[in-house]
């Protein structure tokens, strides 16, 4: 009869075998954590820019809506270079204001308004064309009678400064 031998020394792989398990697995999970925390910040980034924009665009929407309150008698007859707005206003009405609203005549002599003034560089700058013109065609107001002022609106959301800007224009009688 023969002895047949047996090696004993594999007591300690099992032990080994599931430490590596256990590593492996923490790292895996270090990574999920971490990666899955990554996205909650890109996707609060994401509404907080998005947000902004919303404000931003609030912000022209509600120029045009309120132009009572800016376009007053002093600011259609003074020079198209020196006719401009601004305002902070609350657009969620949560008491605090989150955008600012600038509003400037488009003026083709591209005179650039004194640093002194309050309309921000990106509210200055604006295409540069005819301020005063005739209605447009087929808009029913007559040419003899009627003149088109175009104004450049720029909403500026105070907390990430994104800003949007409109053109709009106003037909109004001759003077």
């Amino acid at each position: 009869m023969e002895k047949t031998m047996q090696i004993n020394n594999a007591n300690g792989s099992v032990v080994l075998l599931a430490l590596i398990m256990v590593v492996l697995l923490s790292l895996l999970g270090m990574a999920v954590s971490r990666t899955s925390s990554i996205d909650v910040q890109v996707a609060s980034n994401e509404a907080r820019a998005l947000q902004d924009l919303y404000h931003a665009e609030s912000a022209d929407k509600y120029a045009l809506e309120m132009s009572g309150t800016w376009m007053t008698d002093s600011f259609r007859t003074s020079d198209p270079t020196a006719a401009m707005y601004s305002q902070t206003e609350d657009i969620d009405g949560d008491a605090n204001d989150d955008v600012k609203i600038e509003i400037k005549c488009i003026e083709s002599t591209g005179v650039v308004a004194s640093p002194a003034d309050t309309l921000s560089a990106g509210a200055q700058d604006l295409p540069t064309m005819k301020h005063v013109s005739v209605p447009p065609p087929g808009s029913g107001y007559s040419l003899k009678y009627f003149e088109v002022r175009k104004y450049g609106i720029t909403g500026t959301a105070l907390n990430g400064g994104t800003q949007v800007q409109v053109g709009a224009y106003k037909v109004f009688n001759k003077f």
